[in-house]
């Protein structure tokens, strides 16, 4: 139900509340504005862990998600509850669990459930969270206010009409009359969201088939502007099928990319001439064309045949427009590694040989440009379709237990076209899914060298069929039972440790290699992942400083998610963190200030510094030396931020 039939609803007067109906739904047929779309019902998301008390808001964990109750009285384990404020109802405290209205102010925590470390010696770590996207979205806001996301991937539910997503816990089918509002809607909060930690050159891809392409490509021109339009890329998905309605094969797919006006800027002219080497990582190369406009009998010294040393393969003059070199520069140029052949760059995608040079006013700051040749909105075969993504599935587990997972190839190609000029950007995904943009990530930081960091997020959501046999178990939705079969655990986190490792979950070693690589699956990769589920603090507990055990992995990851997560377990907090492998500091105790400060001013390492205190004016006085670092201030900093209402 929308939000404006909920207020017609509580119209007492019955003709009065149908005529207004009626006018509603004229007026729904009548008007074409665009993209006009019901503002439906917020969203409500269950708040496990948080404790029931007097004025909690409720629900029933199995039940209707919107049916919601205000606690009266809690009476060891008898809840007392109203409704509407008339009716009373009384429940046992284990069939009932707080739960927060989209908007609503809430106050986040990371829970660590599992880690995976194949590079011990790096400081890289990746990061998977459990929990309802929208809920994540505000705590990345928080974390990424300072390092900004750099390029956002997402495969968000068709909205197909077969039950493959839900609305405050209920599936959305093809009878659903609001099911396209239901799903704007639902986009709509998240895509602003994700607007706000996107970088000023960062860039967002959007997976999208025709039931929603039309209607996003207006909720994004909205959303992040049409001027940030950057391209709708073609994917073809699958070879054509001959059982299909009307005769008519949907071979492809489509993947909508927006970007801030940095990126956009390093798209135009000739900054796509430019891309950086392993060789000279801090230099631009430029490159151009090995052929001339003169034909062969005017240069005869450049009408040769020019043959890769690497393969053999032969690239013959072409008499209407020779080389540009002779035959004695062309091996100068190619033991000076000024030759590029096809298919020496993955991003370039040229098919006779070109000549790369640089001179010393052509060095520019990397970020500044795009730093890629052309990019073909039809993106090619090498890409690979849904078939190869099944493959990739199906070695680590042995079954298809997601369907239409994207291929890592297609991922990593998006990945690339963002992130080729920076090699340590931060990736997000927060409609994760398998986990295909983290596998890509590692697998493109296999190839390049580059140290790209992912965020994941993804519900933990279990498949209808499972879901109703698990009801008629009895099990509930936050049993051991039911979160171990939920997607984030059953999918996504083993498919992270298994790409990883190299191995399946049998712990055998892959088989094959990677699609268009010669990187073997069981190579794995030298990469350190992390697994958290989201929880909820009392903000009480949280300005009396109780909570600082549970806010340290966020603290962490706001400063960079550098090194392994450090935990606290005893039982006393210190007075002080200094952690120079994590590259943070935490002043508990102001009584201890003067010994932290001059450890601080000691270790160019610690990049963020933490203070806990109430005092403002103590805190602006304590960081008057930490100027050329990030300060924050506990728990203020932390509060202020999810105390705003986003709806």
């Amino acid at each position: 139900m929308s939000a404006l039939d909920d207020l017609i609803a509580q119209i007492t007067d019955e003709n009065l509340r149908d005529r207004i109906q009626k006018e509603v739904a004229d007026l729904k047929r009548k008007t074409d504005f665009g993209l006009v779309f019901e503002q439906h019902t917020p969203e409500v998301t269950p708040l496990y862990g948080v404790p029931i008390k007097k004025k909690s808001l409720v629900t029933k964990k199995i039940g209707k998600p919107n049916e919601l109750f205000r606690v009266l009285q809690v009476d060891g384990d008898n809840v007392i509850c109203t409704a509407d404020g008339k009716k009373i109802f009384s429940f046992a405290r284990d069939e009932l669990v707080c739960v927060a209205k989209f908007g609503e102010p809430i106050y986040p925590c990371l829970k660590k459930i599992d880690a995976v470390c194949n590079a011990p010696d790096s400081d890289l770590w990746h990061t998977l969270i459990e929990a309802e996207n929208y809920h994540a979205l505000q705590l990345l806001r928080y974390i990424c206010a300072d390092r900004k996301v750099d390029c956002i991937y997402i495969d968000p539910p068709y909205n197909t009409g077969a039950r493959d997503w839900k609305y405050n816990d209920n599936y959305v089918d093809a009878s659903d009359g609001f099911r396209h509002s239901k799903w704007l809607a639902m986009m709509k909060r998240r895509l602003l969201l994700a607007k706000d930690i996107l970088s000023d050159s960062g860039a967002i891809f959007i997976s999208i088939d025709d039931n929603e392409q039309a209607a996003l490509k207006l909720l994004c021109d909205e959303i992040f502007g049409r001027d940030c339009f950057v391209a709708n890329f073609s994917w073809r998905k699958r070879t054509a099928k001959s059982d299909v309605p009307h005769g008519i094969s949907q071979d492809c797919e489509y993947i909508l990319c927006y970007a801030n006006k940095k990126f956009l800027g390093g798209l135009k002219g000739k900054a796509r001439k430019y891309f950086l080497t392993k060789d000279f990582p801090n230099r631009e190369w430029r490159f151009h064309d090995l052929t001339t406009q003169k034909v062969a009998s005017e240069r005869p010294n450049s009408d040769f045949t020019i043959i890769n040393p690497k393969n053999g393969k032969k690239y013959p003059n072409n008499p209407m427009r020779c080389w540009a070199i002779t035959k004695e520069t062309f091996q100068q140029y190619y033991d000076a590694d000024r030759i590029i052949f096809p298919g020496d760059y993955e991003f370039l995608k040229i098919s006779k040989p070109v000549l790369r040079y640089w001179k010393e006013d052509d060095i520019k700051k990397s970020g500044e440009n795009f730093g890629m040749a052309a990019v073909s909105t039809f993106l090619p075969a090498e890409v690979g379709m849904t078939q190869d993504g099944t493959k990739e599935i199906t070695e680590i587990f042995g079954d298809k237990r997601f369907s239409f997972p994207k291929p890592v190839q297609l991922i990593k190609h998006l990945i690339n076209i963002a992130t080729i000029r920076k090699p340590d950007a931060l990736v997000v995904d927060f409609f994760a899914g398998s986990g295909t943009t983290m596998h890509a990530v590692n697998l493109l930081n296999a190839e390049d060298g580059g140290r790209r960091r992912c965020i994941l997020v993804t519900n933990n959501e279990v498949g209808e069929t499972e879901e109703r046999r698990l009801k008629n178990l009895g099990y509930q939705p936050d049993s051991d039972e039911w979160q171990e079969l939920g997607i984030a655990r059953h999918v996504t986190w083993r498919r992270t440790v298994c790409s990883i490792t190299g191995k399946n979950i049998h712990g055998e070693p892959l088989k094959g290699k990677y699609l268009g690589s010669e990187i073997a699956m069981a190579d794995g990769f030298k990469a350190n992942a992390i697994f958290f589920k989201l929880g909820f603090l009392d903000k009480n507990a949280v300005e009396f400083g109780m909570q600082f055990r549970e806010i340290l992995p966020l603290i962490w990851l706001k400063a960079g998610g550098c090194g392994a997560c450090p935990t606290l377990d005893e039982k006393i907090l210190p007075p002080m963190m200094i952690l120079p492998e994590n590259k943070f500091a935490v002043l508990l105790d102001e009584k201890y200030f003067l010994p932290f400060e001059e450890k601080i001013l000691e270790l160019e390492e610690i990049e963020t510094v933490y203070i806990v205190t109430d005092s403002r004016d103590g805190y602006v006085a304590m960081i008057k030396n930490f100027l050329d670092r990030k300060t924050y201030q506990l728990y203020r900093d932390y509060l202020d931020n999810f105390k705003i209402n986003l709806e």
